[in-house]
């Protein structure tokens, strides 16, 4: 009889562990490299902007601690608010297996993967965008397992220029992570 609890006891954990998981925004800054000494994590609007095919404002999105195990997660995507589109295009998501911090500017620029997860194109004003994130929280899950943060990274292609909302705009129009598990 032992065994039998065990083996329930264990199936109910499980199935009680499974859902959709939101990991807390903590930070959501860009970096404009025609002024890479500024911050810009105060702003209402986040930048993707790419001239000539190179970015020259980047968006990174700081997220709390992964909670699962890479073979927990089912599937995972990233959710932004579009608020500006001053030249449609394409938006690529990458991965940075750290924090990126409030201050730090162009210059402090960091050394994300250069292998991408999702590209989605975006071509209007007000509305939401999704990537499909499941690659990029599975990596965070691995990366990060004993509980670092981790960041999402967005990047214009070609020419590019879109402006998402921030945290310093509306609850209800920040970004947000959500992965089943």
């Amino acid at each position: 009889m032992g065994l039998l609890s065990a083996a329930l006891i264990f199936l109910l954990a499980g199935m009680a562990a499974a859902g959709t998981i939101s990991p807390e925004l903590v930070v959501d800054t860009y970096m404009d490299a025609e002024e890479e000494d500024e911050t810009f994590s105060d702003e209402e609007i986040l930048w993707a902007t790419s001239e000539d095919c190179d970015p020259v404002r980047i968006t990174f999105l700081t997220f709390r601690e992964m909670v699962m195990l890479a073979d927990q997660i089912e599937s995972g995507e990233l959710r932004m608010y579009v608020a500006e589109v001053d030249s449609p295009g394409e938006v690529t998501l990458y991965f940075y297996d750290m924090a990126v911090l409030e201050t730090e500017t162009w210059a402090d620029l960091p050394s994300y993967d250069e292998e991408s997860f999702a590209t989605i194109e975006i071509e209007e004003e007000e509305g939401w965008a999704a990537w499909d994130a499941t690659s990029l929280v599975k990596k965070a899950a691995t990366e990060c397992s004993e509980g670092c943060p981790f960041t999402a990274v967005l990047v214009a292609e070609g020419d590019a220029s879109i402006g998402f909302r921030s945290m310093e705009g509306s609850d209800d129009e920040m970004a947000v992570l959500e992965y089943t598990a």
